[in-house]
């Protein structure tokens, strides 16, 4: 049976919905399954009810494809008030009765020991399809349960790599928020790490593919077989690669920091760097916007970029050993309409995935403001040190 027609009419429980996995994948299958119907447990925050942060999520630039081709997609959501701390979810007896039809279960929200435990009690579920984090692991990673104890559920296990941004849908290298993988790829900032080092990222978009065609495979079999695990594929360069694209990228999309764009593995010159050329020139700049009366903001920046930085650190600083050999199995099993619509590897053009995140993030996460003052404070430097070099060496 193929994976559209396995999926068809299925109801869907999808957790962590608000994450940037879990809005991708509830906007995949939305889009690549016009009948199935979606409960998404989150909680109000924020001043936002359940529902108010769903239509949030519909109203994001992400989004805009599905609206475009299925305006009426969010009549097949229902969200549920829930906390995943809780047992049972933390729902209600009503909205767990309404959950008797689920065959499906996405977890795209950190530990799932709870979500486990849960899913046992649900009549019709076929499947449950939880990410978890590739890197939680040591030594060789092979593709079997390392270590964990699992409910008695059907359950496919997919390790994902460091989360990057979009390769091909719903946009080419759409990204909502700035963090590690992509600060490196934009060229941000300096980061530390070893350059030579594979780099373990994945397109979200990938990521999403990995974990519904994986529902799909375990979905077949037996609910009683044991438990599938994927290790998702990486991009296929080096980080030295990406931090070479990103600087070329950062030339036709700047993005507004100061310093070097970078990568060492040395302790001490990452730290040099990044004083010096960025945080401090930031400081000074921030201060003469004060002096002026303006809102004080480049420094905010400069922070947002080296805490996403920063949790490429662990990741960038190991070379690390990863089997995937199920993943590439998975993938030939799949009828050539579903490779086209759900690929799981791809042979990606790293310079062009890396100038489009570049341009992503340059519309959807800059603010243009901070670009001219960066700019103008860098012209300024220039002047002056121009100006002290002349009279120093002239008269």
């Amino acid at each position: 049976m193929s994976l559209h027609e396995w999926f068809g009419e299925r109801e869907v429980l999808l957790t962590g919905v608000t994450s940037e996995v879990g809005r991708a994948i509830l906007e995949k299958i939305l889009r690549a399954f016009p009948k199935i119907k979606v409960y998404a447990v989150l909680r109000s925050r924020s001043g936002y009810n359940k529902d108010d942060r769903i239509k949030r999520i519909f109203l994001s630039p992400g989004y805009e494809r599905l609206r475009l081709e299925d305006p009426n997609a969010l009549s097949r959501v229902r969200s549920i008030e829930g906390n995943l701390l809780y047992e049972s979810l933390g729902l209600s007896k009503e909205d767990q009765a309404l959950l008797a039809n689920v065959s499906v279960v996405f977890h795209a929200a950190g530990p799932h020991d709870t979500v486990l435990e849960f899913c046992q009690d649900l009549p019709n579920l076929k499947v449950v399809a939880a990410a978890t984090n590739l890197f939680r692991y040591r030594g060789q990673i092979a593709e079997t349960l390392l270590n964990e104890q699992v409910p008695d559920v059907p359950l496919a296990l997919i390790r994902l790599p460091i989360v990057g941004p979009v390769y091909k849908e719903p946009m080419p290298g759409y990204v909502e928020v700035i963090k590690g993988p992509t600060a490196l790829m934009v060229g941000a900032g300096f980061a530390f790490g070893h350059a030579d080092y594979q780099a373990e990222i994945i397109p979200v978009d990938l990521a999403v593919n990995t974990l519904i065609v994986s529902a799909w495979e375990r979905g077949l079999r037996s609910k009683y077989d044991k438990v599938s695990v994927y290790n998702a594929t990486s991009i296929g360069c080096s980080w030295g690669e990406l931090v070479t694209y990103g600087n070329r990228g950062n030339l036709k999309f700047t993005y507004p920091t100061f310093g070097f764009r970078g990568m060492t593995n040395n302790v001490v010159l990452h730290w040099l760097a990044v004083f010096f050329t960025d945080w401090l020139p930031s400081v000074i700049c921030d201060t003469i916007l004060n002096l002026f009366g303006a809102k004080q903001r480049i420094v905010a920046e400069h922070v947002r970029v080296q805490n996403a930085l920063r949790s490429l650190k662990s990741v960038a600083s190991k070379s690390w050993s990863v089997e995937r050999n199920h993943v590439n199995r998975l993938y030939k099993r799949l009828s050539p309409m579903d490779q086209e619509t759900f690929p799981l590897e791809a042979d990606i053009d790293v310079e062009s995935y890396v100038l489009c995140a570049a341009a992503a993030s340059r519309k959807y996460c800059v603010d243009e403001n901070n670009i001219k003052i960066v700019r103008g404070f860098t012209r300024a430097i220039i002047f002056l040190a121009i100006v002290i070099f002349c009279f120093t060496f002239l008269f």
